[in-house]
């Protein structure tokens, strides 16, 4: 049976303009720089001849765009959820139902996470252009976006839980993108922070482990995991993780990692909220 708060906002969302706006701005924005892409290098094919590697450097390009795009749209959509039902003073009804507050949240994280699951399956046509070139497989693409989701679904609980936290929609979006900020730059000034300081203490860096227990929560660290197993031949992750000479075993890739982080956060995140929104259920009672 559907959850019944899913159910309703579905309904909601798609019955009206903005959702088949979204649609077609997101597929406007990622179509137009896909087609800036291929226009540069259909212009420098014609002084250098065409290059088969360009088709991989425009798939990059365009998943970086499509990921920068998610994490700029989730937040926007998931933290007014709950304080915008505050708000609208519809909250206590929403409350006094039979619905526990873990459908609540699951339904409201789910309708929202819905739309961004929306906007990547319409961008696959998109993707498909690359197959024309060759270099990248379907099930490339299909795990991109798996990863894409598990970013959306982690992005999205943290948007979900400061909405429960703020009473304010504008105060839980800008927290919101506060919190998305440390985990895509703070993180990485973290590493580098952890590295001078192993420097100083033991003379040599971080191992690979504990890299990536400081960067592991970082989206573009796994998105460029991904993208270095299917399409790049250098090394980048090395680079960033400072792992050239690390020989130990490597157990799990660092998207796999992220991947984890997400589930974690998203975890915490769901049940942060359901706490959050409990006392109130229990005043009322």
């Amino acid at each position: 049976m559907i959850n019944p708060v899913l159910r309703r906002e579905l309904k909601t969302k798609l019955r009206s303009w903005k959702a088949p706006t979204l649609l077609i701005v997101y597929l406007v924005i990622l179509a137009s720089f896909g087609g800036l892409i291929m226009a540069i290098n259909e212009f420098d094919s014609y002084t250098s001849g065409f290059d088969p590697r360009s088709a991989l450097t425009i798939y990059s390009l365009l998943a970086g765009c499509q990921l920068g795009l998610i994490i700029l749209l989730v937040p926007a959509l998931t933290s007014g959820t709950i304080s915008g039902e505050r708000e609208r003073q519809t909250l206590d009804l929403l409350l006094v139902t039979k619905l526990s507050p873990f459908s609540i949240i699951i339904g409201k994280l789910m309708a929202s996470i819905s739309q961004i699951i929306l906007l990547i399956i319409a961008s696959m046509p998109i993707f498909s252009i690359i197959f024309i070139f060759g270099g990248v497989s379907l099930a490339n693409i299909l795990l991109l976006f798996l990863f894409f989701i598990a970013t959306a679904i982690m992005v999205g609980s943290v948007g979900i839980f400061c909405s429960t936290f703020f009473k304010k929609t504008t105060t839980a979006t800008v927290i919101s993108y506060l919190f998305i900020l440390n985990l895509c730059i703070g993180t990485i000034v973290a590493l580098a922070m952890f590295h001078e300081y192993s420097f100083a203490i033991r003379h040599q860096g971080l191992t690979y482990g504990e890299s990536l227990l400081v960067a592991g929560a970082n989206p573009f660290i796994g998105f460029l995991s991904v993208l270095q197993n299917q399409v790049m031949s250098y090394n980048i992750i090395g680079d960033i993780l400072s792992i050239h000479n690390n020989n130990a075993k490597i157990l799990l890739q660092p998207w796999q990692v992220n991947i984890i982080f997400d589930a974690v956060i998203t975890f915490i995140m769901i049940l942060l909220s359901v706490i959050r929104i409990q006392p109130v259920v229990g005043r009322r009672k």
